[in-house]
C-alpha cells in the first residue's frame, strides 16, 4: 500500500500572508487558495511512497536533522511560477534558508539510497499561497502581487522537521504528521 508522503516545516498562522491571499481571492476568484493552516514549506516531495519505507525515511529524516538547532528564517517577496504572465502557483518568499538548505541536501543524500529520486532543481524555498487552474492573466493578480515583491511577512523560528501523509480530498488536502523530528 502506498501514501502520498512529503518532509515539511510547519508554518504557524502569519496575518500578513493571511491578508495577502484574501487579497488575491478578490482579485482572482478562480484561485485556489492554501488554508492558511496546512501553509508549510516543503523539504522534499515523496509523491506516492510505499508504507514499508516509511520507517526508513523517518530515520533519514532524523539523520538530516541532526545537529542543526532551532533557526529562524523570514519572509519576504512574493512571485509567480512559472511567470508573472502565467501565473500558475502564486508563492511568499523563504530567507535565512541555509539550515533549510542542510536539511534538504542531506534528505536528498540519503533518500537517494532508498530509491528516491534526486531532485533536478537547487533546493528553492517558499510558501505556496495559490494556485490557479489555468494561467492567470489578470491584471490586478499580478498588481496585487507586484506590490508585495518587497513586502516583509515576518518571521518564525523552526523547531521541527516533520515527515507527514497527504489525503486528497473534494474539500482540499488533509495533512498528517508521521514523524515529527525536532531540532
Amino acid at each position: 500500500m502506498t501514501v502520498r508522503a512529503f518532509i515539511s516545516v510547519d508554518l504557524d498562522r502569519n496575518e500578513r500572508i493571511v491578508e495577502f491571499a484574501t487579497a488575491l481571492k478578490s482579485a482572482e476568484p478562480a484561485l485556489k487558495i492554501v488554508d492558511p493552516s496546512l501553509i508549510h514549506i516543503t523539504l522534499k516531495f515523496l509523491g506516492e511512497t510505499d508504507e514499508e519505507k516509511l520507517p526508513a525515511i523517518a530515520e533519514a529524516l532524523r539523520e538530516a536533522a541532526k545537529g542543526i538547532p532551532p533557526f529562524t528564517i523570514s519572509f519576504k517577496g512574493a512571485g509567480a511560477f512559472p511567470s508573472m504572465n502565467r501565473i500558475r502557483v502564486v508563492w511568499v518568499g523563504v530567507n535565512d534558508t541555509l539550515p533549510l538548505a542542510t536539511i534538504a541536501g542531506r534528505l536528498d543524500e540519503r533518500l537517494a539510497d532508498l530509491g528516491i529520486t534526486r531532485e533536478a532543481r537547487p533546493f528553492a524555498p517558499h510558501i505556496t499561497l495559490a494556485r490557479a487552474r489555468s494561467d492567470a492573466p489578470h491584471p490586478s493578480l499580478r498588481q496585487i502581487i507586484h506590490d508585495r515583491g518587497r513586502v516583509d511577512f515576518g518571521t518564525q523560528e523552526v523547531k521541527a522537521v516533520r515527515l507527514k501523509k497527504s489525503i486528497l480530498t473534494r474539500c482540499g488536502p488533509e495533512y498528517h504528521t508521521i514523524e515529527e523530528v525536532m531540532l
